[in-house]
């Protein structure tokens, strides 16, 4: 029943074009609704275009008017996704229900006709879903979406599904003392989501909006209503919103479509409206002024201010077409070049600003905003503020370059053209949200081949001038906002002047306004530096593994390369590089916290010959990607590419190991990441434990948990340069590819860039480093932190041992999960005092002996000491009193419809099984082994576990809370 946070449905955080990632690219979204586009490409009547629904969906309307989309999928086989939306949330409460839309999605989940309460979580699991993984809901403004992942489609799980959604729709009890039960648990989801991001949220929201509806509904309401309101109210919600009319139901996977459409229809064909229909609510109006509004919002807990330039406009109700998408693609391509600017700019030294981006987007029928946000420290606002406001006048006098234009064109066709080659492999819980969302916005669901076909040929006919005018049309006309929110002190810190901080954000604006800006500078065009590596790597040795479809191939220079051809994803390839020792060989005790700094600045630096900005232009229209890490026992590089670019991709790795670009540039964008993580530590939980905590549970090696800020921001690119030269060029390489590619064909390419590369040595043993243990005695640990936010988190240790042995590891993380439900159970459901307890096994696979059994939850800190204790009895009533047989089955079941579905997941065999499998040939067996074995695991294997670890003696304790006041 996790419900998603206001502020990822509202205005703060939806945007509809935020760039062109070089990897995965996904199916591009529809274009936005209803803002002013220029008419640039408008095309003759005669070839006036069009946009068809995708010819494989099915879709209805009952007799009662519930509306039904029905979409047969492949993938995963032998699985369907269900959603059940109903039209209706926070914006159909009434002033006394603020808050029992969401409510009352927590309600289903706790008695329905068919479901009495406390089983049906329960039922879930003995069907082999997880619950939040395979059981979940979400409350918007204007939608409560329920959506399940079934594991199986034979006819009486299918119906099972549909009986659950059908209970949803029409079957809740809503009975007195589970209503009281969950109030807790909706409190604790309240202040679980608090945070200064939300108020700063909620304050911009209500200034700019405050003649609309929006800002007086947020969804997860008011604590008086959630702490008093009686049944009736929710009844009242219940039967006038959750009518027929306002219902779509969604089916989409492995199936046969006709035989689902006449599930639904029996299913739902029943269902009739409980109670007259009401009026839709008046959302209010979208404010009309000229000139400028100033709001300041000061959040002294805030790690950074953001500054943003904001346009308003009502919303253009039109319905979605070919045209419309068609002309909004000028604005959202002049909009990403202005993002590409502003992260080149960020780059730039002395830049005052982090990140900044442009974006709009349509909302909920009502409102279109367009922004530019600009994110900044303290001291540096006025600053920033000029930045967004020339870099916008830039943009809109002299428009972009063709260079520009054309970079971005590049990304989106590419965008464009690997959906449609995934599009047969696309995975249906992807597509049934996609569905839902589709239908109900009222928006054209069609094939990637569609959108292709819609927008290949405007691309080619686009130009710079189309996309400035676009600009012009998008930030022009009626007054807008200029907003400074965060951390920033505007005035006399001891005397708080609203009036006088407004006043002097105008008076920068307007100075900024009056000083002229120049045309943007030409960009620096380079060719791709990597092509040559050499003669062509030899095979020493090839390996095939018939039962599990496996090639091990070893090359002379020592480079060993796991390959495994899938159809999981059509036109994707999976490529992971596992080289040196990583973590193992950290010189912690020398350069503290130089795993942190090297990681960031390998990603951030580009490579040798190419700063990131060169490197973004070279690769633009390519689907290639790179991402390092420090991990326990190895550097890790891990990307995605097609056939036509894996070339492509083997030559920015081998430039990776042999060329990465440490830059001081990237130091100093990593400098200000820090510094604002830092600044949020000061005041949230994470503090004490990324820092303090982290380390003490691993015996105080400083390999772990973070330095202090300013030994941190002493690191240099020297140091790091000197720690990964060797381990990157001359250590242990194994590579991994999984996915849609020709043998042959990848063995080539892999010869002639990594097999091509110097001898690699041998894996050191590091037997030495890998001594770490867990504190010997049982501690407590409380720390205060200064924050006006009212909740504290705590953490339970139970040191275990490793998980070198797989039994053993399969086995701790079964007891686990038994662990994580019966923190649900108790702490979240008999007493509401989490909103989301969580438990798991952490049992590690490089350092022997070392392991713990860890549970963690958000609480009210007034509850803290008390919930600690319980969790602690929790664990104790384990060890005394053993697993019982069917926590085992709930426990197991959701793990064995996950097994069986990752045999079709690239990302398993990539990461699980080939990522070291000739370093560990074990992990072969492993594969082999892992259905059978956690089937084979009893409720007395896990009981002598608990016996073993989880007694409350061996408990150790954190509590981080907010400073009394």
């Amino acid at each position: 029943m996790k419900s998603l946070r206001p502020l990822a449905l509202v205005l703060a955080l939806a945007f509809p074009f935020s760039g062109f990632p070089n990897s995965a690219p996904p199916t591009p979204p529809a274009a936005p609704n209803g803002s002013p586009a220029p008419t640039a490409l408008a095309l003759p009547a005669a070839a006036e275009p069009s946009l068809k629904v995708d010819p494989a969906l099915r879709t209805g309307t009952l007799p009662n008017g519930l509306r039904y989309a029905i979409y047969p999928n492949k993938e995963p086989q032998g699985r369907a996704s269900l959603r059940l939306v109903v039209q209706a949330g926070s914006l159909h409460e009434t002033e006394e229900q603020r808050g029992l839309a969401h409510f009352l999605e927590h309600m289903a989940f706790n008695g329905s006709t068919n479901y009495p309460p406390g089983t049906l979580v329960e039922f879930f699991q003995r069907m082999g879903m997880s619950f939040g993984g395979d059981t979940n809901a979400f409350t918007s403004f204007d939608r409560t979406q329920y959506m399940l992942e079934l594991p199986r489609t034979d006819e009486p799980t299918l119906a099972e599904g549909l009986r659950v959604l059908s209970d949803y729709a029409g079957g809740l009890l809503l009975l007195d003392e589970e209503i009281d039960r969950e109030r807790g648990v909706i409190l604790n989801e309240k202040r679980a989501r608090d945070n200064v991001g939300y108020r700063i949220f909620v304050a911009q929201f209500g200034f700019m909006l405050n003649e609309a509806r929006l800002p007086q509904r947020l969804p997860i309401g008011l604590e008086p209503v959630i702490e008093q309101a009686r049944r009736d109210r929710f009844v009242d919600f219940w039967e006038t919103w959750y009518r027929p009319e306002r219902m779509i139901v969604v089916a989409v996977g492995d199936f046969d479509v006709a035989q689902v459409e006449a599930q639904i229809r029996e299913t739902f064909t029943p269902l009739a409206a409980k109670a007259p229909a009401r009026p839709l609510p008046d959302m209010g109006r979208v404010p009309d002024f000229q000139g400028l509004r100033v709001f300041y919002h000061h959040e002294p807990e805030a790690p950074s201010t953001t500054v943003s330039l904001t346009w308003l406009t009502p919303y253009a109700d039109e319905p979605d077409s070919a045209q419309k998408r068609l002309a909004a693609l000028p604005r959202d391509l002049a909009l990403e070049i202005l993002n590409r600017r502003f992260t080149e700019l960020a780059r730039k030294e002395g830049a005052p600003f982090a990140a900044g981006r442009a974006y709009v987007g349509d909302y909920f029928h009502f409102v279109t905003e367009a922004e530019l946000s600009i994110s900044t420290t303290a001291e540096h606002w006025s600053a920033a503020l000029g930045v967004a406001d020339k870099e916008l006048r830039r943009a809109l006098q002299f428009g972009f370059r063709p260079e520009e234009l054309a970079e971005v064109v590049a990304e989106y066709r590419s965008v464009l053209e690997q959906a449609v080659r995934r599009a047969p492999t696309r995975h249906s819980s992807q597509l049934s949200n996609e569905l839902a969302e589709a239908l109900h916005k009222g928006e054209i669901f069609a094939h990637p081949e569609a959108h292709l076909e819609l927008f290949s040929e405007a691309l080619s006919r686009l130009t710079p001038e189309d996309c400035l005018a676009a600009l012009r049309e998008t930030f022009s006309g009626r007054g807008h906002y200029i907003s400074v929110m965060g951390n920033s002190v505007i005035g006399d810190p001891g005397e708080p002047a609203p009036d006088a901080a407004r006043a002097a954000i105008r008076d920068v604006y307007v100075a900024s306004q009056r000083e002229p800006v120049s045309p943007p500078e030409a960009l620096h065009q380079t060719e791709w530096a990597y092509h040559y590596w050499g003669e062509p790597g030899r095979v020493v040795s090839d390996e095939r593994v018939a039962d599990l479809d496996l090639r091990l191939i070893r090359f002379a220079n020592g480079v060993r390369l796991n390959l495994k051809k899938t159809g999981f994803e059509k036109g994707v390839i999976k490529v992971a590089l596992r080289v040196g020792e990583g973590k193992l060989c950290e010189p912690a005790e020398q350069y503290p916290g130089i795993g942190v700094v090297a990681a960031g600045l390998f990603n951030l630096g580009g490579l040798g010959a190419h700063d990131p900005d060169e490197l973004r232009r070279l690769l633009a229209g390519h689907t290639v990607s790179s991402g390092f890490r420090v991990e326990l026992d190895a550097f890790t590089l891990a990307g995605e590419t097609t056939r036509d670019d894996l070339q492509l991709q083997l030559q920015i790795m081998a430039a990776q190991l042999t060329d990465v670009g440490l830059r001081p540039e990237a130091l100093r964008e990593l400098h200000k990441d820090i510094n604002q993580m830092y600044r949020g530590f000061a005041h949230t939980t994470n503090g004490p434990l990324a820092t303090e905590v982290a380390r003490f549970v691993m015996g105080g090696d400083p390999r772990f948990g973070l330095p202090p800020k300013e030994v941190l921001l002493s690191r240099t690119p020297e140091e790091a340069r000197e720690w990964l030269t060797e381990p990157l060029a001359q250590g242990p390489l194994e590579v991994a590819i999984v996915g849609d590619f020709d043998p042959e064909a990848t063995i080539a390419a892999v010869a002639g860039t990594l097999g091509a590369l110097p001898p690699r040595r041998e894996r050191r043993a590091l037997d030495e480093r890998k001594q770490v243990r867990f504190p010997e005695k049982p501690f407590n640990k409380n720390y205060r932190i200064p924050t006006e936010i009212d909740k504290g988190e705590l953490r339970v240790y139970w040191p275990t041992t490793d998980g070198i042995d797989v039994q053993r590891r399969r086995r701790l993380a079964l007891l686990g999960a038994v662990l994580n439900d019966r923190l649900r159970v108790k702490v979240r459901e008999e007493i509401g005092g989490s909103y989301s307890p969580r438990a798991m096994s952490q049992a590690s696979e490089v350092f022997p002996g070392y392991g713990s059994m860890q549970a963690a939850c958000i609480v009210d800190p007034a509850q803290a000491g008390m919930i600690t204790d319980l969790i602690v009895e929790i664990g104790d009533d384990l060890a005394r009193n053993g697993v019982s047989a069917d926590e085992l089955e709930r426990a197991r079941q959701p793990v064995m419809t996950s097994i069986r579905e990752s045999l079709r997941s690239n990302d398993y065999w990539l990461h699980s099984v080939l990522a070291d499998a000739q370093e560990k040939p074990e992990s072969l067996d492993w594969a082999r082994t892992r259905e059978r074995d956690f089937e084979s695991i009893t409720a007395e294997e896990l009981s002598e576990l608990a016996r073993t670890y989880l007694g409350a003696a061996r408990a150790s304790r954190v509590i981080v809370l907010p400073e009394a006041k």
